[in-house]
């Protein structure tokens, strides 16, 4: 098994949820880190470096990063490649293919 271990997590990208509560209130959340959650008054001071919530929620990241490690994993022989390709020349395939970029092309322009 090949593991690689990320040496620095200095730019490890994360994703903050911003939730408006019935009470008015937001809550801030990392997606990727449980229980990294702060609450504000206002979505600014939820997500702003200048509220408490985000110094609050940057504490519970560095915290909840201090004592992690984040490793790669090569894996061999990946079974997904064996599909690669196995369609090329198929014309049923290629019109059902169309087919399914028509209908996908029409849902997310919201003509349905």
């Amino acid at each position: 098994m090949n593991l690689q271990s990320v040496v620095s997590l200095n730019n490890l990208p994360l994703h903050i949820l911003v939730e408006r509560l019935d009470s008015g209130h937001f809550i801030a959340s990392v997606t990727e880190l449980a229980d990294c959650v702060a609450e504000a008054e206002t979505r600014e001071d939820a997500i702003s470096s200048m509220g408490y919530a985000y110094a609050s929620l940057q504490e519970k990241i560095k915290a909840r990063l201090a004592n992690i490690e984040i490793l790669t994993i090569e894996v061999p022989n990946n079974p997904w490649t064996d599909f690669i390709g196995m369609f090329e020349g198929d014309e049923e395939f290629a019109e059902l293919a169309e087919e399914l970029r028509t209908e996908r092309e029409l849902d997310i322009n919201g003509a349905a």
